[in-house]
């Protein structure tokens, strides 16, 4: 009889609603058969502690041997990531990330994916989900193809950011041709991060999490000779914070129109590379749970402020823009659907309404991003409910010498472009 063997580091909590009829069901679906014997099933923790904040990752390894072929043991690996339920995080339910995670995996990847001719892959496989007892789903283990996490703590350098760039150009483009083939597709992709639904409780985790943030990044920044300017515009932003964060999301009427992953990070991008060269030469998205309809200033924002080095961003900020949008236009040339072809301009345009979105980046996300290490083994949502803890944490966040050096750039580049007026 098949057993589930827990890694001694998941502790004394395994995930018990992940059985084994649950892995059987897995693996039949990856086959694509059921003429199948589970031998053993290894389940152990898929990511470091204080890498995830609003699930758990696992990765899981199946032992079998298929019925026609019973002298051999084969093994299959799969990632699963269990969303608990938890009044802490109220806000995913808000946002029915889990139904649209589950949309997005299931529907709208493979059919972008048959749009560019299965050229391009832009997330790996959904082999199963549930709804009970907690959200779960379970994905191919890209790792086994070679696809790795780069460094976050460091951030991106210029050849990670420009296929990043060309991949979300694609990605964006493929989205408009299958809004126009099929257009309502996109309905239940209103909201965002910063949707007013997530954001509507003051005492909510998320609001208080931004909120924190502000507060600190405004108590930084006044300590600095010269940005009392600055510190005085960030302290009216943050008397209208909730307002800030939603307009810098809201949708327009000008928007040119695209699926944006929504939480485009270092994280959230899985990278294949040229062993010889050391050079990156595929990227893959994961985590699609936070997408929105809008404006790509969205991802493009969101990506710079919170995962390129800073001499990146400094020097070949518009070496990159131009990269997406030579890509976009590209890529929807090629579908000769008689789509619209944004100028170079119009992007730029894009981009620069949506720098509020790139600010909300940098102070309210970047801040965890760039910890070392050795300092989030404590970060979780159950410590975060703690004031104290909260208020350490945020403390030690902005003492990063990284985000400070990022900030004392991006901060009067901000001003300028009218973030705070």
């Amino acid at each position: 009889m098949c057993s589930i063997v827990y890694h001694s580091e998941i502790g004394d909590s395994p995930p018990q609603h992940l059985d084994v009829a649950f892995f059987e069901e897995v693996l039949e679906t990856a086959l694509r058969t059921a003429k199948v014997q589970l031998l053993s099933i290894h389940c152990k923790l898929g990511s470091s502690t204080g890498e995830n904040y609003c699930s758990k990752i696992y990765r899981v390894t199946i032992e079998y041997k298929l019925h026609s072929d019973p002298k051999h043991t084969k093994q299959q690996m799969f990632i699963v990531k269990s969303i608990p339920r938890i009044e802490s995080v109220e806000f995913i339910e808000d946002l029915q990330v889990y139904l649209k995670e589950k949309i997005t995996y299931y529907d709208v990847l493979p059919r972008l994916e048959l749009l560019m001719q299965c050229k391009q892959r832009f997330g790996p496989k959904l082999y199963q989900c549930r709804k009970q007892p907690e959200n779960a789903l379970v994905f191919e283990d890209l790792s086994e193809s070679g696809y790795v996490m780069a460094s976050r703590e460091s951030g991106l350098d210029e050849d990670h950011c420009i296929l990043v760039m060309e991949h979300l150009a694609e990605f964006h483009a493929s989205s408009m041709a299958l809004a126009l083939l099929d257009p309502h597709i996109f309905e239940a992709y209103g909201d965002g991060m910063l949707s007013p639904n997530g954001l509507a409780r003051d005492n909510a985790l998320l609001m208080r999490f931004f909120a924190g943030n502000g507060q600190e990044l405004h108590s930084l920044v006044k300590t600095w000779p010269g940005f009392e300017r600055i510190s005085d515009k960030i302290a009216k932003y943050l008397a209208h914070q909730r307002d800030n964060l939603i307009r810098s999301q809201a949708p327009s009427d000008r928007d040119i129109k695209v699926l944006n992953h929504g939480d485009l990070w270092v994280n959230n991008i899985l990278f294949n590379y040229d062993v010889v060269n050391n050079r990156p030469v595929d990227a893959i998205f994961i985590d699609f749970q936070l997408s929105v309809w809008g404006s790509p200033g969205i991802d493009i924002n969101y990506f710079f402020y919170t995962s390129t080095k800073l001499d990146v961003l400094q020097q070949r900020r518009p070496q990159l823009l131009k990269r997406y949008h030579d890509r976009l236009a590209g890529t929807l040339l090629g579908f000769n659907m008689d789509i619209p072809v944004p100028s170079y301009e119009q992007i730029l345009q894009e981009v620069h309404r949506r720098e509020a979105y790139g600010f909300f980046a940098n102070y309210g996300i970047l801040p965890t991003v760039s910890q070392d290490k050795a300092q989030t083994a404590d970060n979780n949502l159950e410590n975060f409910q703690c004031e104290d803890f909260a208020k350490q944490k945020v403390k030690q966040m902005f003492a990063s010498a990284r985000l400070e050096q990022t900030l004392r750039y991006t901060l009067p580049h901000f001003e300028r472009a009218g973030v705070f007026d």
